[in-house]
């Protein structure tokens, strides 16, 4: 039994760790997230001053949406961390099933040493 318990204890331990790094993932996405939009409307804004400014100018404008449809072809999917997040809950329902799989499984072994032992030690008594 105690083998069992180490062994889910572990598996928990590794769980943990696998859904610390993914918080920290997740984490590091949305700031890098957070820090192109604030780029952008730091450009945004860079522009509108500029254009105030100076009006409209043709060829320093031009280069600038270059990059900015650049960006936008190269930008992740939108849906990206709810597509994680669903993944993450059916990875922990597949762990979840597994880990009910293996308790039955177990409670099924356990009840088969009693029987065989009851049995054993009814033909010890029948003697």
């Amino acid at each position: 039994m105690g083998l069992f318990k180490s062994a889910v204890d572990k598996l928990r331990g590794k769980k943990d760790e696998l859904e610390k790094k993914a918080a920290k993932k997740a984490a590091r996405v949305a700031i890098e997230q957070g820090a192109k939009a604030a780029r952008g409307a730091l450009d945004a804004v860079g522009n509108a001053i500029e254009k105030a400014i100076f009006g409209d100018v043709e060829g320093g404008t031009d280069d600038a949406h270059e990059e900015e449809a650049h960006e936008e072809k190269a930008k992740p999917d939108p849906f990206a961390a709810l597509k994680a997040a669903e993944a993450k809950k059916r990875e922990e329902g597949r762990r979840e099933e597994q880990r009910a799989k293996e308790r039955t499984e177990r409670q099924a072994r356990n009840e088969a040493e009693i029987d065989a032992e009851l049995a054993a030690m009814k033909k010890r008594l029948g003697k």
